[in-house]
């Protein structure tokens, strides 16, 4: 035999001891499922409706491009964003200004193409069937999110922002997908499909170096070196995430992969363990030395090195010792320079509200990430769920920022949008694993709610919930519903009255903070009707590069006075219901129909009123005083136009104005086509939403002040979004109506902006007539007649004062409401004040202020008070009686 011969079988059989040595030395898969699992599972899809329909989508989903891959190989993998021309198989790329500016080198195989610049665009990438096979420019075809028109267009390699990563990270998760179904099907069609894309991705990342930035544009060198935020093969830490996929499908693929290896293997003489560990290791190393220590950078970071992490083998398996049991306590134990791990995490909740210090679109997503996180260790035998009673808390405190229906508030930097279940689902899966029936009940109540209102579908689960979810245990029906909540560090507080979309109330205060994501808002306020944020927070942005970016993140996209305060600590004068001091939400509840907050910042000071006038209808009063000359009041609302009248119902004749003659803020150059009248009396302006039905409506009355200008505009969209306006209103590119009342030469402290909001559905409307009562600086007094009731409202500034601002009525306090029904007295309601009487009935504090309500119901006296209180029936002498809610008199 010749010695060629034999050196060639030589070098067979050690190929083939390596890989033997290789599938015995590992157990895959383990990720998140073993071989041992696949029977169980198998009968979970039988069983379980959810996870059989989420299964036949999935399939339905694959299989079209695993059936074609099996003729023409070639289809899906042309597709991945390479460095396919022959000689520029880059292997160094180079950044400056944190866009990409060139590469070098050459490998003997095409390398993965590293995103074409940081920032966004306003582009999404053309179906997969119609973008551009071994597209070797790195041009893209794409569709404008913003515009009408939909036609594909070139967008150049060094401006298409996301669409690289976007591109790969879409078939990357086809073969993440494929892979699990060559996990449950052991067809090897699926195995074949995702193996091909696996190894043009890993072979063609294990030839690229991490990127050099010479000029530090992103905070470091780039390369191997600690600092800065690039990650191994993205811009940022956080968004390096390809690695995901890729190391689930290794998992699963593993003895697939060592028994059919690529041919470049022998080539390099190395086998996949080698290649695979490799390219994992420089992202976990790289990922540790990158981006911040603190809020969603150092989580998103773990969650995305961490499965890479756990498909390593264990630290003898390596030369350099470094395995599995190597890097795992760099998550769960330990902290470095770049990063925190699991308990500094975990300390950067509030203890009290058990909220993350970011806005919710961040924060809400820190949780079930953690959670997901704990679920992938738990199978490796780590529990980090266990003795972290905070991680539960976190979960539902998150509940406290979703609307009737079941949408995140919008504030700081986010989009809104439902919640995401996951958080929930996880914690079921660990309590069931567990055997906690309490906490598996809690959370099933959350999920069939949230099922129940459409915010969540179970039938759309993914290949890992279909694994992970559990079987809905019986449970309650209604979510934890609280009236008030408010967060000192987010300065934001949330109002409501009832919980169901249909006739729900609620409102927000915030106070606006600088960094966190949070954003710079002054005192806005938003107010919902129909579930719906009726007077939103702007968010349609497309990143924090756009141009329209300031407008969205800055004081000009929401509800509020400008100039003046933009940032900083906010009192709260008066709050009811009030939250407790060390938590979240309220525990007591004065009034079934009076909700308010008082709150000052700087030179300004701003009252809002929520008022119940029956179980459909309501309505909100705004008072808001600036200790400025020179005022505008922002009023952002959906709908498709907005109409100005006169009280008599007659049309207000705005002309077309070259621009809005003063801008307080730079901002001000979004607002398009301004239209203008000189305007000093009471006033109504009405948004229309008329592509639902039945039609939606939103009327705010004013009251009238010298020196106005009154200012209808087109403000910027709403939202990117289509599920967080009623018939995707005021939805990028539409405008959104908004009104500027401008007051100048005259002190909007002694003369502030009084507005009444109604919402209601055609031939709803409630309120009648509002008229304003008695003049006074340090006092706002309306009577607001509806269709059910009457209430005379009085807000103040002042303490030691008693006014008398109608005949019948003295009031001194924050905040007073005398009611009546069908011309009987109904309630009377006292925010944090001394005294409140109507004709022969009063309420009146014993020592300092008092929050109580007095009321009239089914031929009974009932009273609610924070502290102890007189109260006079009519023609009565006063008697005295101890704090206490719903108590009735007798």
């Amino acid at each position: 035999m010749k010695f060629s011969v034999l050196l060639t079988l030589a070098i067979t059989f050690c190929l083939n001891t390596v890989t033997i040595q290789a599938q015995q030395t590992a157990e895959h898969p383990r990720l998140f499922a073993k071989t041992n699992e696949r029977v169980g599972l198998k009968q979970k899809i039988e069983t379980e409706d959810w996870a059989k329909a989420s299964y036949s989508a999935l399939v339905e989903e694959v299989e079209p491009y695993v059936n074609r891959h099996t003729t023409d190989p070639e289809w899906i993998v042309s597709r991945l964003a390479m460095y396919w021309k022959d000689g520029e198989h880059f292997t160094q790329c180079y950044i400056k200004g944190q866009d990409w500016d060139y590469g070098e080198g050459n490998a003997p195989i095409p390398t993965v193409r590293l995103p074409g610049m940081r920032k966004w665009n306003d582009y999404v990438n053309v179906p997969l069937e119609d973008r551009i096979p071994y597209n070797e420019s790195g041009d893209m075809l794409g569709i404008s999110r913003s515009k009408s028109d939909k036609t594909p267009v070139l967008i150049p390699y060094k401006e298409t922002g996301h669409m690289i990563r976007a591109n790969n990270m879409e078939i990357l998760k086809l073969a993440e997908k494929s892979a699990f179904l060559y996990y449950m099907t052991q067809d090897e069609k699926y195995a074949k499909f995702s193996a091909d894309i696996f190894w043009t991705w890993m072979l063609g990342t294990y030839y690229m170096n991490p990127p050099l930035d010479p000029e530090e544009s992103a905070g470091g060198p780039g390369g191997y070196e600690p600092g800065g935020i690039l990650g191994y093969y993205d811009y940022e830490v956080i968004h390096d995430d390809r690695q995901i996929p890729m190391a689930i499908t290794y998992d699963f693929l593993y003895d697939y992969l060592n028994a059919n290896p690529h041919k470049h293997l022998k080539e390099i003489n190395k086998t996949t363990v080698d290649v695979s560990s490799e390219v994992f290791k420089r992202f976990i190393e790289i990922g540790l030395v990158r981006g911040g220590k603190k809020g969603n950078w150092n989580v998103n970071r773990y969650k995305n090195i961490l499965g890479s992490m756990l498909v390593l083998e264990s630290n003898s398996f390596y030369k350099d010792g470094k395995g599995r049991e190597y890097y795992i306590p760099f998550y769960t134990e330990k902290s470095g320079d770049h990063y925190e791990g699991l308990p500094e995490i975990m300390a950067n909740y509030d203890t009290e509200t058990g909220l993350w210090p970011e806005s919710p679109g961040y924060a809400s997503g820190m949780i079930p990430t953690v959670l997901e996180m704990g679920l992938q260790l738990y199978k490796s035998g780590v529990n980090t769920l266990a003795g972290n009673p905070i991680i539960e808390k976190a979960a539902l405190a998150n509940l406290g920022w979703l609307d009737a229906r079941g949408n995140l508030v919008v504030f700081g930097d986010m989009r809104g949008g439902a919640f995401n279940m996951s958080a929930f689902e996880s914690l079921l899966t660990y309590s069931t694993w567990k055997g906690d029936d309490k906490t598996a009940k809690t959370m099933a109540t959350v999920i069939k709610k949230n099922i129940e209102n459409g915010q969540y579908d179970r039938n759309k689960s993914n290949w890992q919930d279909i694994i992970f979810n559990q079987t809905l245990p019986e449970s309650g029906s209604e979510l934890p519903y609280h009236r008030s909540a408010y967060s000192k560090f987010h300065r934001h507080m949330i109002l409501r009255n009832g919980n169901d979309e249909e006739n729900g109330l609620m409102f927000t205060l915030y106070g606006g903070r600088y960094q966190s994501h949070l954003s710079k808002n002054g005192l806005a306020m938003q107010f919902y009707g129909k579930g719906w944020a009726l007077a939103p927070d702007a968010s349609a942005y497309e990143s924090y590069w756009s141009p329209d970016a300031g407008y969205h993140r800055g004081i000009t996209g929401s509800n509020t006075i400008i100039p003046g305060y933009k940032n900083g600590d906010i009192t709260v004068n008066a709050m009811d219901p009030k939250t407790v001091d060390d938590g979240f939400y309220n525990t007591e509840v004065t009034s079934k129909n009076v909700s308010f907050a008082d709150v000052s910042a700087d030179e300004k000071r701003r009252v809002v009123a929520m008022i119940r006038t029956s179980e459909t209808t309501g309505y909100y009063v705004d008072v808001f005083r600036s200790d400025q000359d020179n005022n505008d009041y922002i009023h952002h609302n959906l709908g498709h136009q907005v109409t100005l009248k006169n009280t008599k119902d007659a049309p207000l004749e705005v002309k077309a104005v070259s621009n809005l003659g003063t801008a307080y803020d730079k901002n001000y150059s979004f607002f398009n086509n301004p239209k203008k009248i000189k305007y000093t009396d009471d006033f109504n302006a009405t948004w229309d939403i008329n592509t639902v039905s039945p039609e939606l409506h939103v009327n705010m009355w004013m009251q009238g002040q010298e020196n106005r200008e009154l200012y209808v505009v087109d403000a910027p969209p709403t939202t990117l979004r289509d599920d967080i306006t009623p018939g995707q209103i005021n939805k990028s590119p539409q405008s959104t109506p908004t009104l500027i009342v401008r007051q100048n030469g005259i002190n909007a402290k002694s003369h502030p902006f009084v507005a009444v909001f109604e919402a209601y559905e055609s031939g709803q409307k409630s309120i009648k007539n509002i008229s304003k009562l008695g003049e006074y600086a340090d006092l706002s007094s309306l009577k607001i007649e509806s269709k059910n009731s009457t209430q005379i409202i009085c807000s103040a500034i002042v303490a030691n004062k008693t006014f008398k601002p109608t005949k019948g009525l003295t009031f001194q306090g924050t905040l007073g409401v005398a009611s009546e029904k069908h011309g009987k007295f109904e309630y009377l309601y006292l925010g944090e004040g001394k005294l409140l009487q109507w004709n022969n009935v009063s309420i009146e504090a014993v020592e300092g202020n008092v929050s109580a309500e007095l009321r009239y119901e089914d031929g009974r006296y009932f009273y609610s008070s924070d502290k102890p209180l007189k109260i006079s029936l009519k023609k009565g002498k006063a008697k005295t009686y101890p704090a206490g809610y719903n108590i009735e008199i007798k």
